[in-house]
């Protein structure tokens, strides 16, 4: 299944697109959420598994005010509802 994320800013130098600082995705060669994480004071952002990390000071000297929309696969099974949630108490 995929979900529809509409980008708001992007950053043409490091690939990164932004719908606001909290949801955050590195663009190239396949799209990836980034995680949020606080290092020495700083807000930076990784991809899973990297440790290549991107702060938000060098993001935000690049970042282009733009409305793109690109669609991330998502996992069937993160989009299927549980059964006990049907069930009436």
């Amino acid at each position: 299944m995929q979900q529809e994320v509409q980008l708001k800013y992007i950053n043409q130098d490091l690939q990164i697109g932004m719908v606001n600082w909290r949801e955050v995705y590195l663009l190239s060669p396949k799209a990836v959420e980034l995680i949020v994480e606080v290092d020495k004071g700083r807000l930076v952002y990784r991809a899973k598994g990297l440790s290549r990390r991107f702060t938000y000071k060098k993001m935000k000297n690049g970042l282009k005010k733009t409305r793109q929309t690109f669609h991330l696969e998502v996992p069937d099974w993160l989009c299927e509802v549980p059964p006990h949630l049907f069930l009436k108490k």
